[in-house]
């Protein structure tokens, strides 16, 4: 997947959310053995159940889809949807 005007491909990661510090637009994720700490810029779409939400949504155990690029060592989100399934609370109602 190629992002429009750009050289660097997307990639994405099905993982389940570990940590989101809300103040450093940061979001920690394990997929499979392999820890993500995402960067999420103020613009990066957040997606729950369909509508667009705030980060501070996401909670600890919910199941992510993260598009995002890696710059060397960074990882910047450009987009993240909150996958169906009872993994954390914010899905289990």
């Amino acid at each position: 997947m190629q992002k429009s005007g750009s050289n660097r491909s997307a990639v994405q990661a099905d993982a389940v959310v570990r940590r989101v510090d809300t103040l450093n637009r940061e979001l920690t994720a394990v997929d499979g053995e392999t820890v993500l700490v995402f960067d999420v810029p103020p613009d990066c779409p957040v997606v729950l159940r369909g509508e667009r939400v705030k980060l501070r949504l996401i909670q600890s155990r919910d199941r992510v889809r993260v598009t995002y690029d890696r710059t060397g060592n960074a990882l910047t989100a450009r987009s993240i949807e909150v996958r169906p399934g009872c993994a954390g609370a914010s899905l289990c109602g």
